[in-house]
Formats: structure tokens, sequence, C-alpha cells
């Protein structure tokens, strides 16, 4: 009768931790879903851009400012919905094969004059005439995104900068850690 009754102890803890284990694949979901954390990482991309952008008679004003020290190249593109033409223009700015248009002059990083003002480099004014579709009326919705890029000017062997249209425009990102973040 002991060994029956040690038996079926045995067996019934051996059935409840089979219960448990089942449950601990949900309860780990939960965890792994429902968690927050600290820290992140800093983003070093080597030069410091900005956008300005304006808005008038159908037509958004462009120009790239670089505020850091490295000198850089600039590539900007509009996206709109298939209703909307985009038309670009612009002296300086060149159409590439990728849908993005370049500017052909290499803009310097940023200087002090001898009064200690900071003086920014800019290109010059990239337009995108916007062609709405003949039906559109006043207060019709339209959304034209423009995306811009930088990347620091590259040079061939020969010490001469690289065209903007060959220039490896898929660099890598240099990260570092901030403080609160996790190595990885």
């Amino acid at each position: 009768m002991k060994k029956s009754k040690v038996f079926l102890t045995a067996i019934s803890a051996f059935a409840a931790g089979m219960a448990l284990t089942a449950t601990v694949g949900s309860a780990w979901a939960y965890f792994t879903t429902n968690t927050t954390a600290s820290g992140g990482y800093t983003l070093s991309l080597g030069s410091e851009t900005r956008i300005v952008e304006t808005y008038s008679e159908h037509t958004k004003h462009l120009t790239v400012a670089n505020e850091g020290a490295v000198p850089v190249y600039v590539r900007a593109r509009a996206f709109s919905g298939s209703l909307y033409g985009l038309t670009y223009t612009g002296e300086g700015w060149e159409a590439g094969a990728d849908g993005y248009y370049y500017y052909n002059t290499i803009v310097p990083g940023t200087t002090t004059a001898e009064d200690g003002t900071v003086v920014k480099s800019r290109t010059t004014q990239l337009d995108v005439l916007i062609t709405f579709p003949e039906d559109a009326k006043e207060g019709d919705d339209c959304n034209v995104v423009v995306i811009y890029e930088s990347v620091p000017v590259q040079y061939d062997s020969d010490g001469n900068p690289v065209a903007p249209q060959a220039v490896d425009w898929s660099g890598k990102v240099l990260t570092g850690r901030t403080e609160g973040g996790i190595d990885q």
C-alpha cells in the first residue's frame, strides 16, 4: 500500500510539473512582448545637414544647408501619389537614373567668420512643381513628401572628388553606446 501511495504521489507531481511547464511558453511570450528598456545608440553620421522647404504656387522650394564641418554631397527626391505629376527644376541640380536629383557641387562644411558668426553652406534651390489633375478641387488633399540624403565627399585613388552620382550612398552608419544603453 505504501508503494502505491508513493507511486501515486510521484505521478501526481509529474503531472503537475508538466502542466506548469506547458504554461511557461505563454508566460514567457507575455514577458517578452510586454517589456521596456532604457538607453540606446547614438548615430554618428559624420555630417549634419538640414532641409529647408517652402511652398507657393503649387511648388515646393528646397534648399539643403550643411551645418557640419565635413563637406558633403546632397541628393533629393519627392514622392506623391500617382494622381500628381512632379517636375523638377534648379540650377546645379541634375537628374540621376535612380529618380534622385543630385546637387552637382560639393557643399562645404561650416566656417567661422572673423566676427565669430558661423556661416553655413547650402545648395541652390531645387523646385518641385506639383501638377494637379484636371478634376482637382480647392481643398483636396495633396501629400508630397521630400526625401533628401547627404554623404561625405568621397575621393578616388588620385585624390580627386568622385562625382555625386558615382558615390556609394549605401555607407554604413557608425553607432556608439549612449548612457544607459545596452552593448551589442
